[in-house]
């Protein structure tokens, strides 16, 4: 793994601690709301919208992370409680309320499953994942990047929120059409990063290139990492692709997301409804 995948994965592991059930909480500590975060949450469909779905299917394509990449995948998951199940070439894996698992080994997944299965889906459900109870947003006023001007909003999380809250984002949000463009952030887990102090680790930066609808909600099509620095971009990034999407207000059934004597009970792909 080249030294920015391994950068990228960190940002996964970071991502994964925050998979929580959504709110409508996205106040700053002061109790004010981030504007620019409810504009934008508002331009790619709205918070009313997004809770009302119990179900996200999607597949992704050239994903750039792993032992294994890039690999091709669909996720399933339970909006309600962020249960997940995926399904790839030659693996099987999923996130439960007890345990993340990968079948036949995490070798074939070639990822840690609980790291992959919720920071995967946190990219890809952003910006609403930001609307989950305990986060801290804060409007940072207007940058002008790569000539175009972007709201900048501040994310963390309290002391004793997911398990490292030393973790931030900073979200570039397009000041004309409140679109998400750009996320540059750090992760803080010393089971990634040891004893290196917070203030030494590098940022990372998402880069969402473009977008596209799916029952009433704008979400990415197209992603890629980055190093960030300097406030600039890094090396030449690593891109993958969704497609597929689809939301229910029917939940899967939550047998899917268990696994039981070395085999997955009742498993679904995000292509059968039925389930």
């Amino acid at each position: 793994m080249n030294h920015l995948k391994t950068l990228i994965l960190t940002s996964l592991i970071q991502a994964a601690f925050w998979a929580g059930p959504s709110s409508t909480a996205f106040a700053d500590q002061a109790g004010q709301t981030s504007q620019a975060l409810n504009a934008a949450i508002q331009a790619h469909g709205g918070l009313a919208t997004w809770q009302s779905y119990a179900r996200l299917d999607y597949a992704t394509r050239d994903f750039p992370l792993g032992a294994n990449a890039p690999f091709n995948f669909t996720q399933t998951t339970d909006l309600h409680n962020r249960h997940h199940l995926t399904q790839g070439n030659g693996f099987t894996s999923g996130k439960n309320q007890h345990t993340a698992w990968a079948l036949p080994n995490t070798e074939a997944l070639g990822l840690p499953p609980a790291f992959f299965e919720s920071g995967n889906f946190y990219f890809i459900a952003m910006p609403f994942v930001f609307a989950d109870p305990g986060v801290i947003a804060r409007d940072l006023g207007t940058k002008t990047f790569m000539d175009r001007q972007y709201d900048l909003v501040a994310i963390a999380y309290p002391a004793g929120i997911g398990e490292t809250p030393e973790d931030d984002y900073i979200l570039y949000i397009d000041s004309q059409t409140h679109r998400l463009h750009m996320i540059d952030f750090i992760p803080t887990s010393a089971e990634v990063n040891g004893d290196t102090p917070i203030e030494d680790l590098p940022r990372k930066a998402l880069v969402f290139d473009n977008w596209q609808q799916a029952d009433g909600l704008l979400v990415p099509s197209q992603l890629t990492f980055y190093g960030w620095a300097d406030g600039q971009l890094q090396g030449d990034g690593n891109t993958y692709f969704i497609h597929d999407v689809s939301f229910s207000k029917t939940p899967p059934k939550p047998s899917i997301f268990a696994a039981e004597n070395s085999r997955v009970i009742n498993a679904t792909s995000h292509t059968d409804p039925s389930n």
